[in-house]
């Protein structure tokens, strides 16, 4: 079992022991509650992990390598952060693909600055959500202002590769 189920599966048996003891009919509540809102994902994260699987039979691994492997450096950091940026979806979508993407030989700098921008920089969260509500003004303010954010991520990662790798790796 992984370490992140291992620990997730902890804390919620703890939390769910704290509320058995201290109120159970609360208890039934959020069982109720975590299965209302978990019957979707039984179904999206299943497909999207299936699409994901047949979009990395289809795109060939030598071009993903050559374009965002570790070897591609700030072009490849780049590249991604555009890639991010134009990236569809929520979770269920844009992780299944970052998987995929991971799986073809991205380098580890380059899926930090793909999942930056997708978190910052998401031009579908930006024209179905930003500009209606929140007004083009302030969306291009927040864009110009952020927008070197993925990119630079992506730098510090590769430094952090680096030193990693260099004091570590003796």
């Amino acid at each position: 079992m992984d370490l992140g189920i291992a620990l997730l599966l902890l804390i919620a048996a703890g939390l769910g022991g704290t509320l058995a003891v201290r109120d159970p009919a609360r208890l039934k509540e959020g069982l109720a509650l975590a299965w209302k809102q978990g019957q979707p994902l039984l179904v999206r994260i299943p497909v999207a992990i299936l699409a994901a699987t047949y979009l990395s039979r289809l795109v060939p691994q030598e071009r993903v390598s050559q374009l965002l492997g570790p070897d591609s450096g700030f072009v490849g950091i780049l590249i991604a952060s555009a890639v991010g940026g134009l990236t569809p979806g929520g979770p269920m979508l844009a992780f299944p693909l970052a998987l995929v993407i991971w799986q073809l030989g991205a380098g580890e700098a380059q899926m930090v600055a793909f999942l930056a921008s997708w978190s910052i920089l998401a031009i579908h969260r930006v024209l179905t959500y930003e500009i209606p509500l929140l007004g083009g003004r302030f969306t291009m303010i927040r864009i110009a202002s952020s927008w070197m954010l993925p990119p630079l991520a992506g730098v510090l990662a590769a430094g952090m590769l680096l030193f990693w790798h260099g004091t570590l790796g003796r």
